[in-house]
């Protein structure tokens, strides 16, 4: 078997691996639910609907909860390991996909590998696989929208629009990323304007035509059309929020935001939203962020930046993690960087089929930077992050070998005229 086949299984096998690592203690164990996903799956399972609490709800997205409903009908040892089952298949599928996009980009086998490599072994991506929440599956889905736009077919477009559609139901801060990567498809795509504007319409109208059995879902039950979640406005504020900046703002570097100061915030809103339906405390949340951020625009551009510094960071805080954790992410992260932050200075980076993935960085990057952030939060990004890096390791190395190979040439032309 050649080395072109043997590597990528490799690789796949590399982040098999890598998870079952980290989820095969877990199993066993109580699921780890921090967002409450498990509720709603049983809910679905029931056949009570999408509820909480024996209410109808929307401040959760659909899809991860509809995955989970088949498997909530177990119990114990095998539940948990029902969950790492589907993890995994989703941690080894997202390099798989991320491998196919590196070749239909025209990456060197050993690109390519690296590009898969990155994704296997990710410390973010790999931690997120042992948890009940939303990382692991909505990195598969961007993953299989890069890897679907790839293809440059009518058909690809299409099926990108169908990855980036669930993926917002999946993660609603995706969203974003399917209408700038439209905008891309039209700006950069190839062929004709007419073309690249049917294909632009094409993604939208199929990430519009996943978002509308949700979106009249939430009419009936709501009264109002509602395509993501209520879920929004919380994140908003929770972010942007008078004690916040005081705690976390203008507190000390690295400050993570809990404790009594927090629970006194929740308490709070709870009393302010008591009696409200979901959208209307929703919109009351949103604009209570808003209205901080016009009183004190300076302070919520400060916000901002450390959001996106959190987004991006290196190593994760030193107030919760201990210190050989924290240097053995940066010694992973930093070339990590390097390498993508070359990739991101290439034109080929900007257009289509490359620019979907360059689309998914910079609109995380952007929500982000506004909403609740954490470093987990990147972790749908890593495989765009991947593959922008593997190229700008390929375009790095080749430019080095042909001024190499120029050196080489200029040597052997003094050396004739000696």
């Amino acid at each position: 078997m050649s080395v072109r086949k043997v590597l990528p299984w490799s690789v796949v096998i590399l982040a098999f691996l890598a998870r079952l690592a980290v989820v095969a203690p877990r199993v066993g164990r109580e699921a780890d639910d921090p967002d409450n996903y498990l509720p709603l799956a049983r809910s679905i399972a029931s056949g009570r609907g999408f509820q909480i609490n024996d209410r109808p709800t929307a401040y959760r997205p659909p899809l991860y909860p509809i995955l989970l409903a088949p498997l909530v009908g177990t119990s114990g040892t095998r539940f948990t390991l029902a969950i790492a089952a589907m993890h995994l298949s989703l941690g080894v599928g997202t390099v798989a996909l991320t491998l196919r996009a590196a070749r239909l980009w025209g990456l060197g086998p050993g690109w390519v590998a690296m590009a898969g490599v990155i994704v296997a072994i990710d410390p973010v991506l790999v931690v997120q696989s042992r948890s009940v929440m939303t990382e692991t599956l909505a990195a598969f889905l961007l993953a299989g929208a890069v890897a679907a736009s790839a293809e440059v077919t009518w058909r690809g477009f299409a099926t990108a629009g169908l990855a980036f559609g669930l993926s917002a139901l999946c993660r609603p801060s995706t969203l974003p990323a399917a209408g700038l990567a439209a905008v891309f498809a039209l700006a950069t795509g190839p062929g004709p304007w007419k073309a690249r504007a049917g294909r632009s319409a094409l993604i939208m109208g199929v990430v519009g035509l996943v978002l509308l059995p949700w979106t009249v879902r939430n009419a009936v039950v709501f009264g109002e059309p509602i395509a993501t979640t209520t879920h929004g406005g919380y994140t908003l504020a929770l972010a942007n929020n008078p004690a916040y900046y005081r705690d976390v703002l203008d507190g000390p570097a690295g400050s993570v935001w809990s404790g009594p100061n927090q629970r006194l915030w929740f308490e709070a809103i709870s009393r302010e939203t008591d009696g409200m339906t979901e959208p209307r405390a929703d919109r009351a949340l949103r604009d209570s962020a808003l209205a901080l951020a016009r009183d004190r625009p300076g302070d919520f551009l400060r916000a901002s930046l450390a959001r996106l510094g959190r987004f991006w960071g290196v190593s994760p805080s030193g107030t919760v993690y201990g210190p050989t954790l924290r240097m053995l992410s940066a010694l992973w992260t930093v070339p990590f960087w390097f390498a993508a932050v070359a990739g991101l200075f290439r034109g080929e980076t900007w257009r289509w089929p490359r620019a979907s993935a360059t689309a998914i960085i910079v609109s995380m990057s952007c929500v982000h930077s506004f909403y609740w952030t954490d470093l987990r939060m990147r972790a749908p990004v890593v495989p765009a992050l991947a593959l922008i890096a593997a190229s700008g390791g390929s375009w790095a190395s080749k430019k080095m070998s042909e001024k190499s190979g120029n050196r080489s040439s200029c040597a052997v032309q003094n050396g004739r005229i000696g």
